[in-house]
């Protein structure tokens, strides 16, 4: 079965790129360009299915997806200038700003907290997570901040009341979770869905308490983005148009996230794609009360966030220009 679907995804990938004659001429004038991307999610895959439909070549960039697992990581390597940019979730990127890294938002494809919390089947709310084992991506991540947010909220559970257990990726920690080696976690789409059909108890539907948490971002360092403003521009031209071309071509979306979530589950992958396109903005404007939201909750690891100003979190001036232009009027009329 895996070898069918990986003929039939090479298949369709030489449809959309045209011949590998025309791919390897056009190589010759490609800028190469590494993005990293922190977990193998359906809300992330967008980047996967703009990169093997083309945008990114379309404006001169040979991109390499990297994986480096949870967005602390990733943030640290962007950081390091081994990756200039990242598709990542902003609770790692904010909290690096904060302690004084030069890291950016440049733009955002979600605005909302999403994915679900869930627990074994003997938990029943989230007031019997106090004094549990909580997995989560790695401290700092997206599902760290926004689960210290919620357990305090909802449940009066501070941080020092839990365990919090760096896991790794989703698909990681779903195993963790069936096995009782953890007694909760997030799950992303698809193993959302997984977690559901496999008897977990789903305490928290984030998706539905209407948080600003900016996700499936475009991120860099100021020093990168002062430098190399052209190949950043044709990155979220790229982006833009990528984000469309994930919304209207299911099928072919659905291909590429089966690959990239390592998922073969079909009715995982068609909900959680549901979700994504859902949870998508139609332009991807970096929400600026997600980025308070965040300052927010950081000021209880690093005080430093409460004087920090959110606007030096933000660099809105190429999707500005890109508006301006009419370049996203342009993409949406086609």
């Amino acid at each position: 079965m895996e070898r069918f679907t990986a003929l039939v995804l090479a298949f369709t990938l030489s449809g959309v790129l045209n011949s590998s004659q025309v791919a390897a001429a056009e190589s010759q004038n490609l800028q190469r360009l590494t993005i990293g991307y922190p977990a193998l999610a359906t809300t992330l895959a967008a980047i996967a299915v703009i990169h093997k439909g083309g945008l990114f070549k379309k404006h001169g960039l040979d991109v390499d997806l990297v994986y480096i697992s949870g967005s602390p990581l990733l943030t640290a390597a962007m950081v390091s200038g081994q990756v200039p940019l990242s598709f990542v979730g902003s609770p790692a990127v904010v909290a690096s700003a904060v302690g004084g890294a030069d890291t950016v938002l440049l733009s955002c494809a979600i605005s909302m907290a999403y994915g679900r919390l869930f627990a074994v089947p003997q938990i029943e709310s989230l007031s019997q997570l106090r004094g549990k084992k909580i997995g989560i991506t790695r401290l700092g991540a997206i599902d760290d901040a926004i689960l210290r947010y919620v357990l305090k909220q909802r449940a009066n559970i501070s941080d020092r009341e839990v365990t919090f257990i760096s896991g790794g990726g989703t698909s990681e920690r779903l195993v963790a979770l069936t096995r009782g080696a953890i007694d909760a976690s997030v799950m992303s789409p698809p193993q959302d869905s997984i977690a559901e059909k496999s008897g977990l108890k789903e305490l928290v539907d984030l998706n539905k308490i209407g948080i600003y948490t900016p996700a499936s971002c475009i991120a860099s360092t100021k020093s990168y983005v002062r430098q190399n403003r052209d190949t950043v521009m044709r990155v979220l031209k790229g982006f833009v148009e990528g984000l469309k071309f994930f919304r209207e071509n299911r099928s072919f979306a659905l291909r590429v996230a089966a690959d990239f979530t390592r998922t073969s589950d079909l009715e995982a992958l068609n909900s959680s794609y549901d979700l994504t396109i859902q949870l998508q903005d139609k332009v991807p404007f970096v929400n600026v009360k997600g980025i308070e939201f965040l300052l927010h909750i950081t000021e209880a690891r690093d005080p430093r966030a409460r004087n920090f100003d959110p606007a030096a979190l933000v660099d809105s001036s190429f999707m500005q220009e890109l508006d301006k232009t009419g370049f996203i009027d342009s993409v949406f009329k086609k």
